[in-house]
Parts: structure tokens; C-alpha cells; sequence
């Protein structure tokens, strides 16, 4: 079954406590949560990272730190995401070599870098129009075919993905997707998960 990832964004969750958004996404059965929080130091990163670990802990979700190995191994995360200006996936895994680590990509040639130094899975966007990347089209469906061509690991779709496309994005050859406002500015995260489910399966 296609994987679903949640990216974070603590700025965007309305009224509703961070945690307890989370709470909810793990609730609702999401595959892995991206903790991508770029503007907290090491230390407050620490903090919110352990406490979404204590709500991951027991369950099927697992907890991805965006670009800090440190705060992922102190807080007993299950892997780093890394991104532009990180280390590189080789270097992750001495590092942290029990870990999940993943990469976003945004070309083909970038994609057949990560998987050549040992990313488990590329995240590849952004696939259709999102706010997040104002006055840029998305690159589309056949962006993720591309990727998934010429690599063997899986390859996760993001940007602009809702239940009305995400079908788009597995036929495309993509493993899973990845959203984040999708799942902030909605009142039913396990409807919105539902529906996800039934568009990519």
C-alpha cells in the first residue's frame, strides 16, 4: 500500500495545539511524520522532537527529523530527512546507521545522487501548484515517472497533493506522498487520510 507522509508545519495548525495535531495524524494511521521545524535552535527542535516521539512510540507512525542527525538520535527518532545544504546520505549513515534516511530531490540528477550514496527514499517535488511555492507551476506526474525510472528506491510525491490527484502520483510510479497544509487546515485529518487511502490504493 502506498505510504503517506506528513510534513510539518507548527505555524499553521490554526487554534489546535501542535501535539495535539499530531495526535490526530498518528490517530488517523499516517506512515511517517517529517518533524520539519528550520527555524527552532537544536535545543527547542530537542524538546518538540521528544514529545512527538513520546505520541509515535507505540505505534506504526514513524518520526523523521528534517536535517538534524543530532536531534534524531538524541531524541530516538527513527531517521533524518535531508534537504538542501545537508549532509549527504553517505555521511548520514555513518552517522546514524540504524536510521531511515531520506532526501528531497528536485531533478532526475539529483534523485540518481542520493540513491547512488545510499538514500532509502527520495521525496521529489514539487509535483502540482502548491501556496508553498508561490508563482511556480508544478512539475507534474511525469516528473515522478522520471525519478522512478531510474532509480530503485522508493520515490515519495509532494507538493500540491490531494485526493483529487494523489492517484496521479502512484500511477506516475511513486511509492507514497507527502502532504502538509492538506492535513493543518482541515477539521477531519482521519477523513482526509481515508480519502487518501482509497484515491492511492
Amino acid at each position: 500500500m502506498p505510504r503517506i507522509f506528513a510534513v510539518t508545519n507548527r505555524r499553521s495548525t490554526g487554534d489546535r495545539p501542535f501535539l495535539s495535531f499530531i495526535k490526530e495524524v498518528v490517530l488517523a494511521g499516517v506512515d511517517s511524520i517529517i518533524l520539519r521545524e528550520k527555524d527552532l535552535a537544536p535545543a527547542d527542535l530537542y524538546r518538540l522532537a521528544c514529545s512527538v516521539q513520546k505520541i509515535c512510540d507505540g505505534t506504526e507512525t514513524r518520526l523523521l527529523i528534517n536535517t538534524s542527525i543530532e536531534v534524531a538520535l538524541a531524541a530516538g527518532a527513527d531517521g533524518v530527512h535531508l534537504g538542501a545544504g545537508s549532509l549527504p546520505p553517505d555521511a548520514a549513515r555513518r552517522i546514524m546507521p540504524g536510521g531511515i534516511i531520506g532526501v528531497s530531490v528536485h531533478s532526475p540528477a539529483e534523485a540518481v545522487k542520493a540513491a547512488a550514496k545510499g538514500a532509502d527514499y527520495i521525496l521529489a517535488g514539487h509535483v502540482f501548484p502548491t501556496r508553498s511555492k508561490p508563482g511556480l507551476d508544478g512539475r507534474g506526474p511525469g516528473f515522478i515517472t522520471q525519478i522512478a525510472e531510474l532509480v530503485t528506491i522508493p520515490v515519495i510525491g509532494i507538493g500540491g497533493i490531494n485526493p483529487g490527484n494523489a492517484d496521479q502520483v502512484i500511477k506516475a510510479g511513486a511509492a507514497g506522498i507527502a502532504v502538509m497544509s492538506l492535513l493543518t487546515e482541515t477539521d477531519n485529518i482521519r477523513g482526509v487520510i481515508e480519502k487518501l487511502r482509497r484515491s492511492t490504493s
